[in-house]
């Protein structure tokens, strides 16, 4: 097994928060983990074109605005990451998201 099926696999059975360094002083919120997450996922898709770019990496973890899922989905279903499915379909893509901020700063001007 490699260290990305090995990740998949942690997340899949919601086992993310083993991923975090038992040893750092402040643990990070649920929330931020989630996103963290999210993040390393659509780094790893396995068509590179779908991976996004620094700077879109940057934006989704400062992002307020980020998209989640529902937080009142029932547990068992809130990190589940399916095999079957492809990263890219789990997260929405970071170009449609850049151009929702690319629209709304348009409309403030």
């Amino acid at each position: 097994m490699n260290l990305v099926d090995w990740f998949k696999g942690m997340v899949a059975s919601r086992r993310g928060e083993e991923l975090v360094d038992p040893l750092i002083e402040v643990q990070p919120s649920p929330r931020a983990l989630k996103r963290a997450l999210l993040v390393c996922l659509r780094c790893i898709d396995l068509d590179a074109n779908k991976r996004p770019k620094m700077g879109q990496i940057v934006h989704m973890l400062e992002a307020d605005d980020f998209p989640f899922r529902s937080e009142h989905r029932p547990a068992r279903e809130r990190y589940s990451v399916p095999s079957s499915v492809p990263t890219s379909a789990k997260a929405p893509h970071p170009k449609k998201q850049t151009e929702k901020v690319d629209a709304a700063k348009s409309r403030r001007k």
